[in-house]
């Protein structure tokens, strides 16, 4: 019995130490693998920290190439610009001719009319200057008489040389009188050209010095017009002229410039040659546009890249880093195209040239085209240095003043 209990007790000794050392055995094995999981959750946690920096570093490089804008750059460059005004000009032909009556009396015949094309030497008209003629007939008949007696006297010696002289005189011109009375009852056309402006009528009683109608040259023709004194301050001779009349233009250059005001007009007169072939009628309105301010070989850009803050003019220029800044300007003259830049702005420096909403002071672009560009440089033409030479000439040999035209 004893043994048996004793037995009981070293068994239920032994099912303690085993629950006991199986709850160690447990504890121990818990233990260990509670680091696995910690150190794997912590690897997981490395990997997917790391995976999402990977993604987030991808992901903001791609977003940060589509954001920077993309640009055209271009620089400045040499050009000419012309400041124009129009006005309005009356039409004339370059060359009038006026015939005008060198004797009085009635108009008996007409041979022209006005538009008519006449060769130099045609008739225009027959003046009846019978009354005229007779009277300049009984002069040189008197004349003469008195000349062919008195050459009689001189060659019988008794008169002297300088009493015939001026007998002699007095018959020529007598002579001369009448046979230009005879001459001039029908006067001529002096060149070739169009009849204009002729308002003769059969049978109308004319004055000596009475203009009948004149003559105007073929081709060529001028505009005449007025200019005001701040124009005239910028307009030079061999300057091109614009002639525009029922939606057609022709071209032209200024000829002459007068420096003496117009007492009727109050504006200085300006003629200009119209090169282009034309079929002007002369008396006509055209409108006459040309440059009275010119700039040649001068700093230009286009207007589009001029923009404007509080009235100050600026461009954006792109650096070597690709960063924009406000380059302000001092800009001149315009026209409709470019603008003078007289801020020295190196060859090189990059000019934005495409607009974008992003563009602004410190942003970073991406030029994607630099635009070369070509100077314009003026080079004087010989024909325009020949009408130079020309209108000098001419200027000279009428004692007027030399304008000397400066670029």
């Amino acid at each position: 019995m004893d043994n048996q209990v004793q037995n009981n007790t070293v068994e239920n000794e032994n099912a303690k130490n085993s629950l006991a050392n199986g709850k160690e055995m447990s504890k121990n094995a818990k233990g260990s693998g509670g680091k696995i999981v910690y150190y794997v959750l912590i690897i997981i946690v490395i990997l997917a920290a790391a995976y999402m920096l990977f993604k987030r570093l991808t992901f903001k490089k791609e977003v940060d190439f589509n954001a920077i804008p993309s640009v055209n750059v271009t620089h400045i460059r040499k050009g000419s610009i012309s400041k124009e005004v129009s006005v309005i000009g009356n039409i004339l032909p370059t060359d009038t001719y006026y015939v005008v009556a060198k004797v009085g009396g009635d108009i008996k015949n007409i041979n022209v009319k006005n538009g008519d094309y006449v060769k130099k030497g045609d008739p225009i008209c027959e003046i009846d200057a019978s009354k005229e003629i007779e009277a300049a007939f009984i002069q040189y008949d008197t004349a003469k008489s008195s000349y062919e007696r008195m050459q009689k006297l001189y060659q019988a010696g008794d008169i002297s040389l300088q009493n015939f002289e001026t007998v002699k005189a007095q018959y020529e011109a007598a002579k001369l009188a009448y046979d230009t009375k005879v001459e001039y009852s029908v006067p001529v056309a002096v060149d070739d050209g169009v009849i204009e402006n002729t308002n003769m009528t059969i049978n109308t009683s004319i004055n000596q010095g009475t203009v009948l109608c004149y003559i105007t040259s073929e081709g060529a023709k001028e505009v005449n017009f007025g200019v005001t004194e701040r124009v005239l301050e910028g307009l030079k001779l061999n300057d091109p002229v614009k002639i525009e009349k029922t939606g057609k233009v022709y071209d032209g250059y200024v000829s002459n410039i007068s420096n003496l005001i117009n007492a009727q007009t109050g504006l200085f007169d300006v003629k200009a040659v119209i090169t282009s072939e034309n079929a002007f009628a002369s008396g006509i309105m055209a409108k006459v546009t040309f440059p009275y301010i010119t700039k040649r070989n001068i700093n230009v850009l286009p207007n589009e890249l001029i923009y404007y803050e509080a009235s100050n003019p600026y461009v954006f220029v792109v650096n070597n880093e690709g960063l924009v800044n406000k380059k302000y300007i001092e800009v001149g003259i315009e026209d409709n195209n470019y603008t003078e830049v007289i801020t020295n702005i190196d060859k090189n420096t990059k000019i934005v040239s495409t607009w974008n909403n992003d563009l602004a002071e410190g942003a970073t672009v991406n030029v994607v085209k630099d635009e070369k560009v070509e100077d314009e440089i003026y080079i004087e033409t010989t024909e325009r240095k020949k009408r130079n030479y020309v209108i000098a000439s001419e200027s000279i040999a009428s004692n007027s003043d030399i304008v000397t035209e400066v670029e």
